[in-house]
């Protein structure tokens, strides 16, 4: 079976509202064109998946079970208007442990494409942090920063990294639109 291109939506402040650590799934809130932006990509041809660091498991501010519980809900209000995520995958560590998924590292990434059939060369990732675009370059894909949850602060510290994301975009539809072009063209 031939794989298929991806892109990878970071959750918290590129799906839904960026909310701190979001602990309580009643503060879950998309963003109002996350429907729209995942229903185009995946008309696209793209698998979507999302791919989430929550260090707050680490620091004791929620548990794995209640991510699982953040994650349903959110599976639910997606499904509910007609749309399918593909995976959630997420990193539980901290920022001083050492593992393999955290982003920028590409350890969701591949465990995604083996379980997904996925492409990771052909595939994109779309954040609000320049984690979150490297994560793409590390695996041999591209990414995208968006403006909206800590997008903003983070946009003035690329000026300082060697690599740049594929673009700046105001929000997840504006990557979307990015992403089906520059795809169109390679």
């Amino acid at each position: 079976m031939k794989k298929a291109p991806a892109v990878f939506l970071d959750r918290d402040g590129t799906v839904n509202h960026e909310k701190g650590y979001l602990n309580d799934e009643k503060d879950l809130k998309l963003y109002s064109y996350a429907v729209k932006s995942i229903l185009k990509l995946q008309k696209a041809g793209f698998k979507t998946v999302i791919i989430t660091n929550q260090s707050g498991i680490a620091r004791g501010y929620f548990t794995e079970k209640k991510l699982q519980i953040i994650h349903r809900t959110l599976l639910k209000m997606l499904k509910v208007v007609g749309v399918k995520i593909d995976g959630i995958y997420y990193c539980p560590h901290g920022t001083d442990d050492v593992c393999e998924c955290r982003k920028p590292k590409i350890g969701m990434g591949v465990q995604a494409a083996k379980d997904l059939n996925i492409d990771l060369k052909r595939s994109y990732v779309v954040g609000d942090s320049i984690r979150d675009y490297k994560m793409g370059y590390n695996f041999g894909g591209k990414g995208i920063l968006v403006l909206t949850g800590h997008g903003k602060k983070q946009v003035q510290n690329i000026k300082n990294e060697k690599q740049k994301p594929l673009a700046v975009s105001k929000n997840l539809y504006e990557a979307v639109k990015v992403i089906i072009n520059d795809y169109k063209k390679n």
